[in-house]
């Protein structure tokens, strides 16, 4: 489902309960770029890399057309990257009660 069509952010169901959001970012050569998160929904849903910051507002409307934004618990990241965490800050302001994991 597309959630932004100017934008092209869309969210597929890959699994029961795990949701790939999905915005495809135009490169200079006119070539596009996909930046990816992985919801996955559960008792306690976790996302799986925020993103860049100035993706935040697509992918948290994107998120919001699956659950409540606020009921996030984890905002996991496999590295510290800007196209990983870019959006860490912001998701933990919208969802308070969220907590942040990296390994």
């Amino acid at each position: 489902m597309t959630t932004d069509p100017q934008a092209g952010t869309n969210v597929e169901d890959i699994a029961p309960g795990i949701f790939r959001i999905n915005t495809p970012v135009p490169l200079p050569d006119g070539q596009l770029f996909s930046f990816n998160q992985y919801l996955v929904l559960d008792d306690e849903p976790l996302l799986f890399h925020s993103g860049p910051r100035q993706l935040f507002p697509l992918v948290s409307r994107a998120i919001a057309s699956v659950m409540p934004l606020e009921r996030l618990c984890y905002v996991g990241l496999s590295h510290v990257e800007a196209d990983e965490c870019g959006a860490l800050k912001l998701f933990l302001a919208a969802a308070p009660h969220a907590v942040p994991l990296c390994g």
